[in-house]
């Protein structure tokens, strides 16, 4: 079941099946999308909090390590990481009655936790459970609250755990749950500036102060905290940004050996693409980064009406209108070409339907 986009608010009859999923499991595993960041990871911290303060066995299982900028949410939550040796985390998937896929609306994007969510699932043992906020999901779960009008998954989750504390009569938003949520809002919003900031997510992240969120501390954790890796990786990446004549397209490649030679890893990436998208003039900013087995991940960002994700749709990837990325199964040179001329066609084909 998807819920569709309604362009406002969900009402508390409307998060019914959802609350309904949540309140029957009793040993639910959350989890989220690959190269995790903030709202995915402060989403989980926030519900899993919550969860377990309703007598529930919530475990919180990811497919990538939780970047050190973020460690600190460790504090409140146990946040397994999965890999191919990791039988503690198999088991706790094997156990579940619930998966909630938290920041995500595709199944690749849980790596190989998929796999075991899947056979659990064709099994009858569990159900899964999708609360996300990026366009156009994938039919996979058993019920998919898949809505685009939201800034981030923990706006969503802020309205679920709201809904769900009407109907118990409790306040489930304790100063744990408020700083998971307030990091959720503020990384998706881009520190509450980007388009979706909408007037009712300020009121929420006043809520979330007044309930325990400290902005000053949270914003110093998340942007205050770079390693010295993720510098000096940033100091050779800004000397090979390339940017088109005209001035539309910028873009960056980063190879294994840079990564190597910078003792950087792939989230040191993260604090990158903003500087492709400083020039005015670019409307299209794509970094690509070369992985371990020879793929490229490609990320994309944008101005205005430039629907980047239509971009990473060609490569079954996806995301937000301005905010993008896929995976490519080419080796680097013929990633980084197949993609800037996808880009260019793309512009291309949007100045032929301006005029």
């Amino acid at each position: 079941m998807i819920i569709s986009e309604y362009g406002r608010t969900l009402s508390g009859e409307e998060w019914g099946p959802c609350m309904d999923m949540l309140l029957a499991g009793s040993h639910i595993v959350l989890t989220t999308h690959m190269n995790s960041d903030g709202d995915g990871l402060g989403s989980e911290v926030a519900l899993a909090s919550a969860l377990r303060s309703l007598g529930k066995e919530v475990s919180i299982v990811n497919p990538t390590e939780v970047p050190p900028n973020y460690s600190f949410l460790n504090e409140v939550a146990d946040i397994r990481v999965f890999d191919a040796g990791s039988e503690e985390a198999i088991g706790e998937i094997s156990l579940a009655d619930l998966v909630v896929l938290l920041d995500a609306n595709l199944r690749e994007r849980m790596g190989e936790i998929w796999r075991h969510v899947n056979f659990a699932k064709e099994m009858g043992a569990l159900s899964v459970l999708c609360i996300d906020h990026h366009l156009d999901p994938e039919d996979f779960a058993d019920l998919m609250v898949c809505e685009t009008y939201a800034s981030s998954t923990g706006e969503l989750v802020y309205d679920l755990l709201t809904a769900i504390g009407a109907r118990l009569g409790r306040e489930l938003i304790t100063p744990d749950v408020a700083r998971g949520l307030y990091v959720a809002l503020m990384t998706d919003t881009g520190s509450f500036r980007f388009p979706k900031t909408t007037p009712y997510v300020y009121r929420i992240a006043g809520d979330l102060v007044s309930k325990g969120a400290d902005p000053n501390d949270l914003y110093d954790r998340v942007y205050n905290s770079l390693r010295p890796e993720s510098l000096r990786l940033l100091g050779t990446a800004l000397s090979e940004i390339r940017i088109s004549g005209d001035g539309a397209v910028s873009w960056l490649f980063i190879s294994q050996e840079m990564l190597k030679k910078t003792a950087s890893k792939l989230f040191d990436t993260d604090i990158i693409i903003k500087y492709l998208l400083s020039v005015r003039s670019v409307r299209i900013a794509v970094l690509m980064v070369e992985l371990p087995d020879g793929r490229t991940k490609a990320s994309f960002r944008s101005r205005g009406d430039v629907y980047v994700n239509e971009i990473a749709k060609q490569y079954g990837g996806g995301g937000h209108k301005n905010a993008a990325g896929c995976l490519l199964q080419y080796a680097p040179e013929k990633a980084v070409r197949v993609v800037l001329d996808s880009v260019r066609n793309f512009l291309n084909e949007r100045e032929v339907v301006g005029k």
